[in-house]
């Protein structure tokens, strides 16, 4: 008697399986889905009702953008421009950041969300905003009267508490050592090294045609944020295919300047039961590999990336809606799940 044993899903079939739910839930929305092992990319377009999107689509990363800003600061300190233990008192000037306490906050700490910094700017609401663009008002000036009057209620480091604003904060000290504004930045030590052409600060006319407008979890579009004084903490757009690039520099697979400086920002630094964190990156385990991931839902979009660096895999997800009611109760991003049941397919084929 024969047995039919069925061979394992492709990724590709892999890539279809594990979002179906999201894709049925969220009918509407544009979601472009890749995965990258030992260097082989696989990306899928994907949309229940309507046409799928180009592969190559934009979508604004939200706080994709805190691993970018981390890796900006290995790279640098990778140079010698900076370091992990840099004071803000020695990047910005007395005059717009007075308080010692401070200035004895490091950008390590900013990384890793122990500086005690607020989540949100304090005077957040000091001038007129729109609240579909709840940053598009935060200027430069706002952004200077917050750090000339900041007191922190205790010295750092402080326990992990997400911060928004510290990431902005971190993201302005970088552009400072750079000498250069944060796009810039990231653009001559990141995106031009790596062939990152579609990830950006700003969306060019080059780009625009590409950009999926974000919409809420029903389907009605939504203006896009913008963050003119913290582009640290949200500003940049990306693809599918330029983010497993990005994944691929983490995995040892890129210029040995830039693998050697990301290799950094995987190293544990802050520990809190279950979660560690590196610079940028949540760490956990998963099928008994160590997994660096980030989750966003800013703006009208939604996006998950994850890697095993022991594996040499990654997972990158981007859709063009926000969340829906139930999954903000919850309080965890709608593709974290099909995002880690991807990377555990992976890692548990091998």
């Amino acid at each position: 008697m024969s047995h039919d044993r069925s061979s394992p899903p492709s990724l590709p079939d892999l890539l279809v399986q594990e979002t179906r739910r999201y894709v049925r839930g969220y009918r509407s929305a544009s979601l472009c889905a890749g995965v990258t092992l030992r260097g082989t990319h696989h990306v899928r377009a994907l949309r229940e009702k309507g046409t799928p999107p180009a592969p190559d689509a934009l979508f604004a990363l939200g706080g994709l953008t805190q691993v970018f800003t981390g890796a900006l600061l290995a790279l640098l300190v990778d140079k010698g421009r900076a370091r992990l233990d840099m004071p803000l008192a020695e990047v910005i000037p007395r005059a717009l950041l007075p308080d010692e306490q401070a200035g004895r906050i490091t950008l390590e700490q900013l990384a890793t969300h122990t500086s005690g910094m607020p989540h949100l700017p304090p005077n957040l609401d000091a001038a007129p905003g729109n609240p579909e663009d709840p940053f598009g008002h935060y200027s430069a000036g706002l952004f200077g009267d917050f750090l000339r009057g900041y007191r922190p209620p205790s010295p750092s480091p402080r326990p992990h508490a997400d911060s928004l604003l510290g990431m902005g904060v971190l993201g302005h000290a970088l552009s400072r050592r750079a000498g250069v504004n944060y796009g810039h930045a990231l653009r001559d030590e990141l995106f031009t090294p790596l062939g990152l052409s579609s990830t950006s600060a700003r969306v060019t006319e080059e780009l625009a045609p590409r950009l999926l407008p974000g919409h809420t979890a029903r389907g009605r579009p939504v203006p896009a944020w913008t963050f003119p004084a913290l582009p640290g903490a949200g500003a940049l757009h990306s693809t599918v295919p330029d983010l497993l690039r990005f994944l691929d520099a983490h995995l040892r697979m890129g210029p040995p300047e830039v693998t050697r400086a990301l290799k950094q920002t995987l190293e544990p630094r802050v520990e809190s039961g279950p979660l560690r964190w590196g610079l940028g990156w949540s760490l956990s385990r998963v099928r008994g590999h160590t997994v660096a991931w980030c989750s966003s839902v800013m703006g009208g979009y939604t996006g998950f990336l994850a890697l095993a660096p022991e594996a040499e895999a990654g997972v990158a997800l981007l859709s063009d809606h926000g969340w829906s009611f139930l999954a903000a109760l919850r309080g965890r991003g709608p593709l974290e799940k099909p995002g880690f049941a991807l990377l555990a397919r992976m890692l548990s084929s091998r």
